[in-house]
């Protein structure tokens, strides 16, 4: 079984995140914010596959916390969730097959599939950031 880490600092959307992302049969773990993340990685025994989190206010902040979890779970995707204001930032950037970008607002048919394609895709052979 994949696991998750989903990170979501507001608890309306962790909520309704984690409950959608476990109904696709996924574990998942939780936290608000980069810093309860890091934490939770150190207390999870185990590898995780995928993290899905917000990069609508620091895009580098989140590119740099990705790369330092590539460095423990080599084989980690990213889901890098953002909201129509950088859209179009996020457009304009080139991202390595290890991450996706999905938009909101978003159909849980829609999260379901970005999730599914990036668990399957190849990995890289190297680093993109």
């Amino acid at each position: 079984m994949d696991t998750i880490l989903l990170i979501e600092n507001d608890p309306t959307n962790l909520v309704a995140l984690s409950l959608a992302v476990r109904s696709f049969g996924y574990t998942v773990l939780e936290a608000d914010s980069r810093g309860e993340a890091c934490s939770v990685c150190a207390e999870h025994q185990g590898p995780i596959h995928l993290i899905m989190i917000e990069t609508s206010l620091d895009h580098d902040g989140v590119y740099e916390f990705f790369n330092r979890l590539q460095l423990i779970h080599p084989r980690i995707r990213a889901l890098l969730i953002t909201d129509a204001s950088s859209a179009r930032m996020a457009e304009k950037l080139t991202l390595p097959c290890e991450c996706s970008f999905l938009q909101r607002p978003f159909r849980v048919d829609a999260l379901a599939d970005s999730i599914r394609a990036l668990l399957d895709a190849p990995k890289a052979a190297t680093p993109a950031w």
